[in-house]
């Protein structure tokens, strides 16, 4: 009887003693996983924790993704979380390259700036925005095919791209280069990388039609009144390409563009650009503006490539002002008045109460367009 007490007290203890020892390192683990959410600056050096992972790595990689959605939730209602934000999504995608969510988290939240409950310095929010474009562009490296980024960057006629096997689909999906070419204009103001990867993404045949309207508007905000011209004209032909009278003006004027900008065998003069005003403005006098300058409709895409020329024809006569009198023009109007063009483009978009008009733009330094009247 004493025997079997004794066996019962040490089987007792031993139970309580293996339940008391879970307890301490489940509280523990909470412990652990607290400070992971709260402190993520413990997280494991990104290359130690590939090489721990013992080929678990898109189990460890779905770990600390958890992870960090309870960590930004956990820091929602201010900054704090952007601290750390870089190095836990850079950790997840190295264990899990292929893992998309991730990469775009970056868009949503390091780059954006609520100012009612974020309290943030400028070099601060310059550092997120700069985090957001590394782990982009290492999202482009995994996602997208290197060689055929490559021919793309050095192509710039539109329907080549998007007609040619060798360019089209060089990532798994247009998201992909089409939120980076976002980054570029919105964020980082760099219009020409931006161009670049609207183009990328335009090759894409999942891409939308955004993409490639996308990929010419980014070349003017380049101020390439070449490369926008043409791509504009490029749009026109992939638009509707049944529709006989764009496609005779889009051929015309692509021959202009052909003397103008290659062979340079003529110059853009005021009877050249009064011309092809006169017959834009004879073709489309049936179409109501609203029709013209709708996006699905190649008129919008062509009188934008006629708008490229005009602000070309603008700009050349704005630098001999410049040259004159030391100080730009203030719009073509001025330029007009005083005799430095002998003919005032009309834009085609005029509307009964107001006007598209062609103005000098202080903060580019280049001409550009606004809803005003002279």
């Amino acid at each position: 009887m004493i025997k079997k007490l004794i066996i019962s007290i040490l089987v007792c203890i031993s139970l309580f003693a293996f339940f008391k020892i879970n307890e301490i390192n489940y509280e523990k683990h909470k412990e652990i996983k607290y400070n992971l959410v709260k402190h993520p600056e413990n997280l494991p050096n990104k290359d130690i924790a590939k090489a721990t992972a013992f080929w678990f790595e898109n189990m460890k990689a779905d770990f600390y993704w958890l992870k960090t959605i309870q960590y930004i939730w956990a820091n929602a209602f201010h900054s704090e979380y952007k601290k750390y934000l870089y190095a836990i999504l850079d950790l997840v995608t190295e264990l899990n390259p292929y893992f998309e969510k991730p990469y775009t988290i970056w868009m949503l939240l390091l780059p954006w700036y609520e100012e009612r409950y974020e309290n943030l310095t400028k070099e601060e929010q310059d550092l997120h925005t700069k985090q957001a474009e590394l782990i982009w562009l290492k999202w482009i490296e995994n996602f997208c095919d290197k060689d055929k980024i490559e021919k793309l960057k050095n192509e710039d006629n539109l329907l080549k791209i998007w007609k040619n096997k060798q360019f089209q689909d060089p990532c798994l999906n247009y998201k992909v280069p089409y939120y980076l070419a976002f980054l570029y204009y919105y964020y980082l103001n760099d219009p020409i990388s931006s161009a670049k990867y609207y183009k990328i993404a335009s090759a894409n045949t999942d891409s939308i039609e955004w993409a490639k309207t996308m990929a010419a508007i980014m070349q003017w905000k380049w101020w390439n009144r070449e490369k926008s011209f043409f791509m504009f004209l490029n749009l026109t032909y992939q638009i509707d390409p049944e529709n006989e009278i764009c496609s005779v003006l889009s051929k015309e004027l692509e021959n202009i563009w052909y003397w103008i900008f290659l062979n340079k065998n003529i110059n853009l003069n005021w009877k050249l650009v009064r011309t092809i005003e006169d017959i834009r403005t004879k073709t489309f006098s049936w179409y109501k503006v609203e029709e013209v300058t709708q996006d699905t409709q190649c008129t919008n895409y062509l009188n934008k490539a006629i708008r490229e020329l005009n602000l070309h024809y603008i700009e050349d006569a704005n630098k001999i002002y410049f040259e004159k009198t030391w100080k730009n023009s203030i719009n073509a109007k001025e330029l007009f008045d005083k005799w430095y063009i002998d003919f005032l483009p009309t834009d085609f978009q005029q509307y009964d109460d107001y006007w598209i008009i062609y103005i000098f733009n202080e903060k580019t330094w280049n001409y550009d367009y606004d809803m005003w009247r002279y």
